[in-house]
């Protein structure tokens, strides 16, 4: 972007800055972001699989996928074996 020439430039007063600065003041940055208080935030994590294992719930996502049917990937296959594991104890 070409910088205007000092001639072309808007003059702009003090009071024209105090009143930019009085409305812009206690705003938040962005957009504000809803968070339901009803909605778990996810954390990543890692864990170990045997390869046949893993390469079983991959399939399955796949099918799941190609079928439309939920849940559609490996980390939703997980969650959803460690809610009904956890529910049954």
């Amino acid at each position: 972007m070409a910088l205007k020439k000092p001639h072309q430039r808007n003059n702009v007063t003090t009071a024209d800055a105090e009143a930019l600065a009085n409305r812009l003041a206690d705003r938040p940055y962005g957009e504000e972001k809803l968070v339901y208080a009803t909605q778990d935030l996810f954390a990543r994590t890692t864990i170990s699989l045997p390869q046949c294992l893993l390469r079983e719930i991959e399939d399955r996502a796949l099918s799941n996928k190609r079928a439309g049917i939920e849940p559609k990937n490996v980390s939703a296959l997980i969650r959803e074996a460690l809610n009904s594991y956890l529910l049954v104890k």
